[in-house]
């Protein structure tokens, strides 16, 4: 065979094995395009679960703000809540929704009615018949009974749509292994066919110079796809890894921390800083930095161009360009794009990435690429926040905002076992109001409401970032402290004890004091398990009531090692 029809044959399979090549995005990308769309569903579904579960709590609680004072403009929120509710629960219920799914939304629309009629009943009678009556209405318990079933379902589903999602995340996985198995075989194949051309150019070198310069030319395409290819693999599977670590992650800030880990190795020879807003919307935090960039700490809204528009804002780095307010003098220079990471309409921050290489030959493949890294960071930092918010209301007692008893359990455990190892202390205070049924009896509900939210704040106050506040059942309220001595536990309770002793609260104009009785307990001292050191606790702080109240006990130990 001739060594012109060699290369001719070589020739045509490099075209073959590149175009199979440049098919394979198109082929998957319908497949891929598919499950980010019911990724997109499944977040938005999450969020109009949790949506209903505010505007439930909203509604509640402005229902409960007009009970106690009887004013129509503690209502607003209460219509708003009521008024927006129809069409979410329209959406939840729309056409789509998988049939496992329809049983549950049956029993939550059932509940939300329920739950709504009983609001509408309290509000009613506290119209018509009074203040008394509507709060006899809500000392029944129905109200907090449908609101712990709904987020008990709620709850259930969230729990059941994640599942959904990490499924959705596998094969999306896949679809990339998928793709770049097939770009490396088609590029080891490539490699060879080249090795091939050349050998049989070398031996014709003299009398081939045509052909050799149509394989070098045909060599130097290949390398150029090869090499993009590989790279665009490489992204491809490190941005699946960012996006799986984001699912992961427990807070916001730790999403940012991902977020300036990957950057940096997605955009090599760039750098650039991520800005969230802050809760107040008037101001923009830097979360996350990458590639040694300089930008500020805080920036205004007004100062990113790219958010004024609501689109991406790109200058190229000449004096002419229209650059943010954000950037330095000197970083003006350089080319440079920010983009709004914009999900559900709504805009929770900015990107703004710099240098030389966006302004290149390339640049508009790198800018898109760019974007198309905003868009997913957007949707995952919005359920980074929708986690944060769903794990909050799951361990958070809404009346005090301490932890509640289920935190505790979990808490106390890992904590005793964290102190066997190390062999550190860890000690207990369980405390309990003095005469709470007393306040209630005498002030109402209300009154024992508010000094168990003071209470709350008083305890929140007094420990520190590692110590635990929970509220353990009723006006009974538990303290961890790890890490710290028996002695200097009984010190703490007691400026507890002497901090709740100096609250004065103004309850329909009269006076509310309070007191509490403590006990202190400690590990190793009164047990080595949870049960004993909250009975050794309990048993202390019982023996302070019956000691006369207001005063700090601790619990004694036999010379056995068990409680007397």
């Amino acid at each position: 065979m001739k060594v012109e029809t060699k290369l001719q044959y070589a020739a045509a399979c490099i075209i073959v094995v590149m175009s199979a090549v440049a098919l394979v995005p198109h082929a998957l990308e319908a497949d891929v395009s598919g499950a980010m769309t019911r990724l997109d569903d499944t977040a938005t579904r999450e969020r109009e679960y949790g949506n209903l579960l505010r505007y439930l709590t909203d509604a509640e609680a402005a229902q409960r703000g007009y009970v106690i004072t009887g004013r129509q403009e503690f209502l607003e929120p209460y219509y708003e809540a009521l008024k927006a509710l129809p069409a979410l629960r329209r959406s939840l219920t729309a056409e789509g929704i998988p049939v496992a799914e329809h049983q549950a939304l049956d029993d939550i629309a059932r509940l939300t009615e329920a739950k709504v009629n009983y609001m509408r009943e309290v509000v009613r009678v506290r119209s018509e018949q009074g203040a008394d009556a509507a709060r006899a209405l809500v000392d029944t318990g129905r109200g907090k009974h449908y609101m712990d079933q709904l987020r008990q379902r709620i709850g259930t589903q969230a729990e059941s749509l994640a599942r959904y999602r990490a499924t959705l995340r596998e094969e999306l996985a896949e679809r990339s292994s998928l793709a770049a198995n097939v770009s490396s075989v088609a590029t080891a194949l490539n490699i060879l066919l080249l090795i091939g051309m050349g050998l049989a150019g070398n031996k014709t070198l003299a009398q081939r110079r045509k052909a050799e310069q149509r394989a070098n030319d045909v060599s130097r395409e290949l390398r150029q796809t090869a090499s993009l290819a590989e790279r665009r693999n490489v992204q491809l599977q490190s941005g699946g890894e960012m996006l799986h670590a984001l699912e992961l992650a427990e807070t916001l800030d730790e999403g940012a921390h991902i977020v300036a880990l990957y950057f940096g190795q997605l955009l090599p020879g760039l750098s650039g800083s991520m800005y969230l807003y802050r809760h107040s919307r008037d101001i923009l935090e830097r979360k996350a930095t990458w590639g040694g960039a300089h930008d500020p700490e805080v920036v205004e809204p007004l100062d990113c161009w790219a958010l004024r528009k609501g689109a991406q804002h790109f200058t190229d780095g000449r004096e002419s360009a229209l650059a943010c307010r954000h950037t330095s003098a000197e970083d003006a220079r350089i080319p440079r794009i920010c983009l709004p990471l914009v999900t559900q309409g709504n805009v929770i921050g900015f990107i703004t990435v710099e240098g030389a290489q966006l302004a290149q030959g390339d640049g508009s493949i790198e800018r898109t690429w760019i974007m198309q890294l905003g868009e997913q960071v957007a949707l995952a930092l919005a359920n980074v926040q929708l986690r944060v918010s769903l794990r909050h209301q799951s361990v958070i007692d809404p009346l005090t905002q301490l932890y509640n008893r289920r935190y505790l359990d979990e808490t106390l455990k890992r904590e005793l076992s964290r102190a066997a190892r190390r062999g550190t202390p860890l000690a207990v205070i369980m405390l309990d109001l003095d005469h709470f049924k007393r306040v209630n009896d005498t002030f109402g509900h209300e009154a024992g409401d508010l000094l168990l939210r003071n209470v709350g704040r008083v305890l929140l106050q007094s420990i520190r970032g590692s110590d635990v506040a929970c509220r353990y059942g009723g006006e009974e309220l538990v303290v961890l402290l790890p890490d710290c001595s028996l002695e200097t536990a009984i010190a703490r309770a007691e400026r507890m004890r002497q901090a709740i002793r100096n609250l004065n609260l103004t309850v329909n104009k009269d006076v509310l004091s309070a007191s509490a009785s403590f006990g202190v307990a400690a590990y190793p001292h009164h047990g080595d398990s949870a049960e004993a050191l909250l009975q050794a606790a309990d048993a202390a702080m019982y023996r302070a009531k019956h000691g006369g109240r207001d005063r700090v006990d601790v619990a004694p130990v036999a010379t056995t090692g068990q409680l007397v």
